[in-house]
């Protein structure tokens, strides 16, 4: 195989665990989003343990392949890793992952124990909610920024 096949491989497994990552972080955001202003304490409890399963079992995974075919594509194709959008690409990795595996687990760990004693209009259970659907579109919104990046290709 030549070059242009590995880095074509490498390309498609990159946009693909994007999408995969990407499209799973919205899904969860959305329908937490949805059970939180429908107050259904118990449901919401559910879909956050298992958002964290998924987060682990599918977001994490794809978030690894995501890096790993990106530096597939830079090695084979020769590109400059100090480039714009290869930086920003990387940070908003490293603070997706800060926002979503750390961050946002850690609340909704504690939706999960709070809405399974607390009724639905708890004022605690719903900052915790508050907190997460923010933190949720913070994340969002980095990772389109990355994939602004990617496509744009911006250079100083």
């Amino acid at each position: 195989m030549d070059v242009s096949t590995f880095y074509t491989l490498f390309k498609f497994l990159h946009v693909t665990a994007a999408i995969v990552w990407i499209g799973g972080a919205c899904a969860i955001s959305l329908l937490n989003v949805l059970l939180a202003r429908q107050q259904q304490g118990p449901t919401l409890a559910a879909l956050a343990q298992a958002s964290g399963l998924y987060g682990r079992l599918v977001i994490g995974p794809s978030v690894l392949l995501t890096l790993a075919a990106g530096i597939g594509m830079v090695v084979t194709a020769g590109l400059d890793a100090s480039s714009l959008w290869i930086v920003w690409g990387l940070i908003g990795l490293a603070g997706s992952f800060v926002m979503g595996a750390v961050l946002s687990r850690r609340l909704a760990d504690q939706v999960t124990a709070l809405a399974a004693t607390a009724p639905s209009s708890d004022a605690r259970l719903v900052a915790l909610q508050r907190r997460l659907t923010t933190l949720n579109a913070l994340n969002l919104l980095l990772l389109l920024s990355v994939v602004w990046a990617m496509i744009a290709k911006p250079t100083l």
